[in-house]
């Protein structure tokens, strides 16, 4: 029992040994390597000593640090859910404006509609006359909304 322990003692050294290997630059002229190997390969110099950096690790987040950050994702969820209402009534707003605007093309397609069908019922040229400057005033008005159906 206390060689089977003994074993794996040493292979948890070992295994944690590898894991903790250091990074070796290595480069050339064309292009740099990054290897966890200590010797570089053929063509390849060693360039660890130029290397400049540090590690930093974070502290664990202390309960007011996760508090505030809870808020600060609420506070923007909420910002969030009010983009997107403002959206959806600039939406509503648009397709309201849309409506309005497609009514006014057709009452003014109905009005041409309803002044030649009586230019051509009358008994006056007087008035067909009178019709047709009010067709072609409605068409004007028409073709400045852009009204084209």
């Amino acid at each position: 029992m206390s060689r089977l322990l003994a074993v794996m003692l040493l292979t948890l050294t070992a295994t944690g040994a590898g894991a903790a290997t250091a990074v070796t630059k290595c480069e050339s002229s064309q292009d740099t390597l990054y290897t966890a190997t200590p010797s570089c390969p053929a063509g390849y110099t060693n360039t660890t000593r130029t290397m400049r950096g540090s590690v930093v690790t974070v502290p664990r987040a202390t309960p007011k640090a996760r508090q505030a950050e809870m808020d600060y994702l609420q506070h923007q969820a909420q910002i969030s859910q009010q983009i997107q209402a403002w959206d959806e009534r600039d939406a509503e707003q648009d397709w309201r404006l849309m409506n309005v605007f497609w009514n006014q093309c057709r009452v003014l397609d109905y009005q041409i509609r309803g002044t030649e069908w009586a230019m051509e019922h009358t008994e006056y040229w007087s008035r067909a006359d009178r019709y047709r400057e009010a067709v072609n005033a409605a068409r004007a008005t028409q073709f400045q909304m852009g009204c084209f159906l």
